[in-house]
């Protein structure tokens, strides 16, 4: 139980951490130097307010080197986290991502992802995998994020009744993932497609050199609902999500993504969001993505 509560409030911290620094690293203003025009401040600034992210990580920075905790723990720990900022920040933000802390998270291009959809709507997304029942579940590995219908659904009503959500139902030996998406499922919360207009993934449960010549990890693919395992064009230009990144591999993509700037390419054009769905939108899209049936037939 101690260890728990450290995990959960250590996460917690991180997570919140996190968030904050989404703004600090978000907040220069992009310049046209050679017609010395001054753009508006970047738009990834104002959609930190505008589309708000809670991330819960659970896993204690110092437990890296240990050996893991079993799957029923770690279902215990994340219903116990859910629970906690259900009832503290259900009202302060949009959308709540579960990812560990080695998972690498470019949070700019997951409020841009997530601006769109409406966080009333009981949906959530992440890196789909096929399982035996045929919504199948998000990696948690790639994290996922819930929507504030989601996690008002999972509080409400699953997590208060083990014939819908609990040990009773989900075998001990199920990964803490697979347990929360049927927890999801029984209360008709939608798994949603993260997928590009190309039909690439945004979340990755994998780093992605491994998709390269002479890595064999990129067959982790196969258990994919959407298979396309194209290895130079491996994932989305918006990436959203890698795993598994140590401190080294953060400090490296932090540098390439954030510092890093080639002579003599254009500045970056003024930045456009989505269009926000209707309720309709909303709705058909939801419906839609109920039916969704696997390309993968492995």
């Amino acid at each position: 139980m101690t260890y728990n509560a450290l995990a959960l409030v250590t996460g917690l911290i991180i997570g919140i951490r996190w968030t904050e620094y989404g703004q600090y690293s978000s907040s220069k203003l992009i310049e046209k130097t050679q017609q010395n025009i001054f753009y508006p401040q970047d738009l990834s600034t104002s959609l930190f307010n505008e589309t708000r992210v809670l991330c819960l990580v659970l896993k204690d920075p110092s437990d890296f080197g240990r050996k893991q905790a079993k799957d029923n723990d770690t279902f215990s720990i994340v219903k116990k986290g859910m629970g906690h900022v259900f009832e503290k920040y259900i009202n302060n933000y949009d959308w709540f991502l579960r990812a560990d802390t080695n998972t690498f998270v470019i949070m700019e291009n997951l409020r841009r992802f997530l601006y769109q959809y409406d966080a009333e709507s009981p949906l959530y997304f992440g890196h789909r995998l096929k399982s035996d029942f045929k919504e199948g579940y998000m990696s948690g590995d790639a994290g996922y994020v819930l929507s504030k219908g989601a996690l008002r659904l999972l509080n409400l009503i699953a997590f208060q009744n083990n014939t819908i959500c609990g040990l009773n139902l989900n075998s001990s030996l199920m990964p803490e993932d697979k347990q929360i998406a049927l927890c999801l499922k029984n209360v008709r919360v939608i798994a949603g497609d993260s997928r590009d207009e190309k039909g690439q993934e945004r979340f990755l449960p994998m780093m992605p050199h491994w998709m390269g010549p002479g890595f064999k990890r990129w067959k982790n693919y196969s258990k994919s609902v959407y298979f396309k395992p194209a290895r130079r064009a491996c994932c989305s230009s918006s990436l959203i999500t890698f795993h598994p990144a140590n401190g080294y591999v953060f400090d490296l993509w932090e540098f390439f993504l954030h510092r890093v700037r080639i002579f003599g390419c254009p500045q970056m054009a003024p930045q456009k969001l989505p269009p926000r769905l209707s309720f309709g939108e909303m709705h058909a899209q939801l419906g839609y993505w109920s039916q969704v049936v696997s390309d993968n037939h492995g």
